[in-house]
């Protein structure tokens, strides 16, 4: 069973900990406190891949019919898993991406979608969408929600939530775009492999 959701005010002073608050970084070659202790937590997440690689081995179990994928960056705030329709020789039935993210700053995940073209055998125009999924992509989107929640016993954030903004840099994101997503998951959300 999920954990309780911790509050937007517990969020934004979790994120506070692990994102720079001015760009004074950009100016000077010493890597801040708070990117510090980002990096250490990923430190940590990369000597203890296990957890996440039962999680991506129970999608590949419960979701035969599709690919999985993963992505993750030491400037995010999170690891992230893709489900995309099979591949045959012709075109997928959906152009849209099931995405899991997993944040290593607080108990919590997100899922979302990429809406992508399928051009010459490739994905381009990748577009992050919040909005619900396709019919044929609603049922991976709920596995890969209580998959996560199985496995990490983490809580769902709400949109509303996630798209708070926060006074923070993350990555070429800046305020006031940048939003408690862009911080606790990813600050390139269209971007997958």
């Amino acid at each position: 069973m999920a954990s309780m959701t911790p509050s937007k005010e517990d969020l934004i002073a979790i994120v506070r900990r692990y994102y720079e608050s001015s760009n004074d970084f950009l100016s000077t070659a010493e890597t801040g406190p708070e990117t510090k202790r980002r990096q250490a937590l990923w430190t940590q997440m990369i000597e203890n891949m296990g957890p996440w690689k039962a999680f991506r081995a129970e999608l590949r179990r419960v979701l035969p019919d599709f690919n999985i994928g993963e992505t993750g960056s030491t400037d995010d705030g999170g690891l992230r898993c893709m489900v995309y329709p099979l591949k045959d020789l012709e075109p997928p039935a959906s152009n849209w991406a099931v995405v899991g993210c997993v944040s290593i700053l607080a108990p919590v995940y997100f899922v979302y979608g990429v809406q992508y073209d399928y051009i010459e055998s490739h994905l381009r125009n990748h577009e992050a969408s919040f909005e619900q999924p396709p019919p044929d992509m609603s049922w991976p989107a709920q596995v890969v929600a209580r998959t996560i929640e199985k496995m990490f016993g983490f809580s769902a954030v709400s949109r509303e939530i996630a798209e708070t903004p926060v006074p923070l840099f993350a990555g070429l994101i800046e305020p006031p775009e940048t939003t408690l997503f862009h911080t606790l998951f990813t600050n390139a959300p269209s971007s997958i492999p």
